[in-house]
């Protein structure tokens, strides 16, 4: 039994509209894991599923996912003989099953395939983004374990607030609102030990034993320090160490009409996009000023 999210509909959409953003498209198939799921931090995973847990979202907020679920929704029925659409593999790994769900591979004249994974997102989320390689790795691993040779990895990606001005001034920006991208494939070696590391994290989890969630799983913006002044209600100037911000006040004239506005780094995810944040000690002892050691 796992834990069902309780939506609300706070902007009145209609029905039918809120019915749709309500569906929930993911699915782990006949696994005790899938690929994604063994990307989620343990701690969210198990308070997620934990049915004591009574959670409330409102629907939109799925607004988005709706659009990517509808994207893949075409694409899975666009069928070409050097293609497999959505294909569903299994392996098991230590006697664990594991499961994942690959949009497409494209079967190269040798036989060997080229995974690749539909993304919709902002240019943020194609520019800063690290859980992609750890993702495809896994389907590529998956796929290892069926027999089949993987010789490249691909995210093609459908960017919603693309900017051709940006893309004309920036050279790491994507120069097109579809951007593919190569993904690092990884030795099996390496890619095994990840995914057993990530099985032992979460089976520990179950068991009882909840990690902290890292900073990078709580989206961990930096600490900052604001140098303000007196009656003025904007910073005068933001950064990144005390000495840095100290060093700032000391060369100004009126250097005691200043002072450092300490801005500790926020965990963007659990604040804004964690539904089981309430029932999380470790949040709990950040919102109090102190870290769970």
């Amino acid at each position: 039994m796992v834990t069902q999210v309780n939506y609300t509909n706070k902007l009145g959409l209609p029905a039918p509209l809120a019915a749709a953003l309500t569906r929930d498209s993911y699915s782990k198939g006949d696994a005790s894991f899938s690929a994604t799921g063994l990307l989620r931090p343990p701690r969210m995973a198990v308070l997620f599923d934990d049915p004591n847990n009574i959670m409330f979202r409102d629907v939109s907020s799925n607004l988005w996912t709706l659009f990517g679920t509808a994207v893949h929704s075409i694409l899975e029925n666009s069928k070409h003989p050097d293609f497999i659409t959505e294909e569903r593999l299994y392996c098991s790994v230590d006697g664990v099953k594991l499961s994942g769900a690959i949009d497409v591979q494209h079967v190269q004249p040798d036989g060997s395939r080229i995974l690749q994974d539909y993304k919709t997102r902002k240019v943020y989320g194609v520019m800063h983004n690290d859980s992609d390689e750890k993702q495809l790795n896994i389907y590529a691993y998956i796929a290892h374990k069926n027999g089949i040779e993987v010789s490249g990895l691909q995210i093609i990606n459908f960017i919603k607030d693309w900017n051709k001005h940006d893309a004309l001034r920036k050279p790491d920006y994507p120069q097109h609102d579809i951007w593919i991208q190569d993904i690092e494939l990884w030795p099996i070696a390496k890619t095994e030990a990840f995914v057993k590391e990530r099985i032992t994290a979460h089976q520990q989890a179950i068991a009882g034993n909840l990690p902290d969630c890292t900073d990078d799983e709580r989206w961990l913006r930096d600490e900052k320090f604001a140098v303000m002044k007196e009656k003025r209600v904007r910073a005068v100037r933001v950064f990144d160490s005390m000495v840095e911000a100290e060093t700032f006040i000391s060369a100004q004239k009126d250097a005691d009409k200043h002072r450092v506005d300490h801005r500790r780094g926020s965990p963007l995810r659990c604040e804004q996009f964690c539904d089981v944040s309430d029932y999380c000690d470790q949040f709990a002892a950040f919102k109090q000023g102190e870290e769970v050691e």
